[in-house]
């Protein structure tokens, strides 16, 4: 089968309980002759959902991702406090849970609004002194751990079946949801901890993308994927884009700077100094990600000779 260069992109998962994001990258390469393959965003072995993996040329497309809304469906048991915030731990305290009223847990979630402090799990992959926690935790290590500022945009209570609580949570990159779970438990006074944590979406992808677990591990063939596979250009979807000729896009690929003479200013999309752009080939490849060194509005008036692009990363043109 050998090596499978054409296929470069984000395939969207949907991953099962039970392995870790680690696993699923891992298998890709292996099941597929993937060359390089990564995932966006770690899940916990436990939680399930959309874990983009990027693959070959697609890795590239890392520090541009995961910046956008997370959101999940969770299931909260009041009642008990487990070493790992989630079912999978030891469970530390108990107290009773009967007798909450559903209003208070109404009321308690929703003063979680907006942005919130959290400290992380100690079962988690922040590292401290350059070793992750969770390495520690399993020693039973207790370390300090810093608090972190996070937002959350949205959550709702979507059903209360006592002990247990469904949530819907919309929040920036790097909440700690099992956290937020621990805190509206301590909040109530039952303490809490998650028993279900499912992603329905990362940034621009969302379950409605995603290929299942399953149905991966019943292909061999690579070209099985094809169909779920996103491009690298559609993977980036709110970035400007500019479409470069032919004269243009070989600066780029030898990782020139482009200067204001070199570009067809009619068709340049808004953007601002310092924002990423996509540069695509007439083929509707993406070619390289851009950084923009004056605002579009002054590029009209700019010197000739001015730097108006540099490219961050440049990918490979597809063989064949």
């Amino acid at each position: 089968m050998g090596m499978n260069r054409n296929m470069d992109g984000i395939l969207i998962v949907d991953k099962p309980e039970g392995i870790t994001s680690l696993d699923v990258a891992r298998e890709m390469k292996r099941r597929f002759g993937v060359k390089k393959a990564g995932h966006v965003g770690t899940l916990d072995p436990f939680a399930t959902g959309v874990l983009p993996i990027v693959i070959n040329e697609g890795t590239k497309l890392v520090p541009f991702l995961g910046e956008g809304p997370k959101e999940y469906e969770v299931t909260l048991k009041l009642g008990e406090e487990t070493t790992t915030d989630d079912w999978t731990g030891q469970v530390v305290t108990s107290r009773p849970w009967e007798g909450v009223l559903p209003e208070k847990i109404e009321a308690v979630v929703r003063t979680f609004l907006g942005k919130i402090r959290q400290i992380p799990p100690m079962f988690s992959a922040v590292k401290i002194a350059g070793r992750p926690l969770y390495r520690l935790a399993r020693k039973g290590i207790e370390v300090e751990r810093k608090e972190r500022e996070v937002e959350i945009y949205g959550v709702q209570t979507e059903g209360i079946d006592l002990p247990l609580v469904h949530l819907k949570v919309s929040c920036s990159k790097g909440t700690y949801v099992r956290a937020l779970g621990r805190d509206i438990g301590r909040k109530i006074g039952s303490g809490a901890h998650l028993l279900r944590l499912r992603r329905t979406r990362s940034g621009p992808f969302t379950l409605g993308e995603a290929i299942s677990w399953e149905r991966i591990k019943e292909f061999s063939d690579p070209s099985l994927l094809f169909p779920w596979l996103i491009s690298l250009k559609a993977a980036l979807p709110s970035l400007p884009e500019v479409v470069g000729d032919e004269h243009l896009l070989r600066k780029v690929r030898l990782g020139r700077k482009m200067m204001v003479q070199d570009l067809s200013l009619q068709d340049l999309p808004a953007f601002e100094k310092g924002e990423c752009l996509k540069i695509c080939s007439l083929k509707e490849e993406l070619v390289a990600v851009l950084r923009s060194e004056m605002r579009g509005v002054d590029i009209r008036r700019a010197n000739p000779e001015a730097v108006a692009f540099r490219p961050l990363r440049i990918f490979q043109p597809q063989k064949g």
